[in-house]
């Protein structure tokens, strides 16, 4: 292997590793002001406020009986689970 073509393999080398950070760096500056100008565009066009669709809601029922009651029941089965794992992990 001769000098010349160590030298010439680097100056290879080099001229592409400069060509492809050119390219990258002159991508992101065409990212960066394409962004810019896309702010800038939404900004002076901002267009129309989303309105939220409302909801008309009927009136709440009254729950049953039944269903009061096993809420309560099923309310203080759950509080007495949670009182005796406090009392049992003192």
């Amino acid at each position: 292997m001769a000098a010349e073509s160590v030298s010439s393999q680097l100056m290879e080398a080099a001229t592409l590793m400069l060509v492809g950070m050119v390219f990258v760096f002159a991508f992101l500056s065409l990212l960066i002001v394409g962004v810019w100008l896309i702010a800038k565009f939404c900004e002076a066009f901002p267009g129309e406020p989303e309105t939220q669709p409302s909801v008309k809601r009927s009136p709440a029922k009254p729950m049953p009986a039944t269903a009061k009651e096993e809420n309560s029941s099923v309310v203080a089965a759950i509080t007495a689970a949670v009182h005796m794992h406090r009392q049992s992990n003192k």
